[in-house]
């Protein structure tokens, strides 16, 4: 078992990390913050050297509990089925489910909280506390780096079930921060507008969502909501502008 810390901060932190336990311990500092598909690969190719079965993704605002690494080792333990490209969590905050989410034609449905299994549908799922098959990752050509932050989750859990991939959600909760649930507060506007180009870029790759007519529909819808519940009205602005690109 190896642990890789990949900083994107402005200066090198102290290497204090209890990492007791781990086979080999690594430290990456990239001040120019390259995004977390940069971090991810660099993880995918030592999980690779260490000849690791699964690859485990950590946020920094995710919190994990002893609960869920029981419930993800015994997962992995037990053996997934050949099939079975990702071990996910529930993600949840206060009572919604954040992830994983059941992909319809035009719109998601997060899963119940008490679902558990794998899944027989096509299933998105955030990328912190994730637990993806190493090998499955590098046959869709691991983290693609047009994706460096924003939808890079959604994109390969859409290749890697594409590629005939199955998600299998662990009967394990995690609380998680979402910052789109709090735009003013929890995301700046040059990372909103970053996000929406992502977002375009994913919805003109997979369709997903209805396609790009849909997708449009659903901007102007996004950006009245934030014009009457923001007091910064730059958000609906650029959510208004991105329904016309």
């Amino acid at each position: 078992m190896a642990l890789l810390v990949y900083d994107n901060s402005p200066s090198e932190q102290p290497k204090v990390l209890d990492h007791t336990g781990f086979g080999r311990f690594m430290y990456v500092h990239d001040s120019s913050n390259s995004g977390l598909a940069a971090a991810y690969n660099s993880g995918l190719k030592e999980a690779h050297r260490s000849e690791a079965d699964w690859l485990l993704l950590l946020d920094q605002d995710t919190e994990i509990r002893a609960q869920y690494l029981e419930s993800l080792f015994a997962a992995i333990q037990s053996g997934p089925e050949d099939s079975v490209s990702a071990l996910v969590p529930k993600l949840m905050r206060a009572e919604m489910v954040l992830s994983p989410q059941r992909v319809g034609r035009f719109n998601n449905r997060s899963v119940s909280p008490g679902y558990a299994g794998i899944s027989r549908e096509r299933l998105t799922a955030l990328n912190s506390a994730a637990c993806l098959r190493v090998r499955t990752v590098e046959a869709i050509g691991g983290f693609p780096s047009e994706y460096w932050l924003d939808f890079l989750d959604h994109v390969v859990f859409h290749r890697l079930q594409s590629a005939g991939g199955r998600v299998q959600v662990l009967d394990s909760v995690i609380e998680h921060q979402l910052s789109l649930l709090n735009l003013e507060h929890e995301m700046s506007l040059a990372r909103y507008t970053g996000m929406l180009a992502a977002e375009w870029r994913f919805i003109r790759e997979t369709g997903e969502g209805g396609g790009t007519f849909c997708h449009r529909l659903r901007l102007l819808k996004r950006a009245a909501i934030h014009a009457v519940r923001w007091k910064n009205k730059a958000y609906a602005r650029e959510t208004l502008k991105a329904s016309l690109t």
